[in-house]
């Protein structure tokens, strides 16, 4: 025998795909961008502070300052939608 074609194709099944969505949030009392990375920037594949340039470049950012009230497009990652 070759390989086992049955544990291959499971395995390529049971492989999870992660797509970008996008999304406006508003900045409540006590966020930061460290904490909203921190919360979205999971499966991402970046570091937080990669994830936290991302989301600067996005929003036309300079600094790192937010403040209650504002809001902000984050990016974050989902499961696909399972194709059948």
């Amino acid at each position: 025998m070759f390989g086992n074609n049955k544990e291959e194709n499971s395995e390529e099944e049971n492989k999870v795909v992660y797509e970008r969505y996008y999304t406006d949030i508003e900045i409540e009392k006590g966020d930061t961008l460290w904490s909203i990375a921190k919360t979205y920037n999971q499966h991402s594949g970046m570091e937080i502070r990669e994830y936290i340039r991302e989301v600067k470049q996005m929003n036309g950012m300079i600094s790192d300052s937010i403040e209650a009230g504002d809001s902000l497009t984050i990016v974050y990652f989902a499961q696909a939608p399972m194709v059948q």
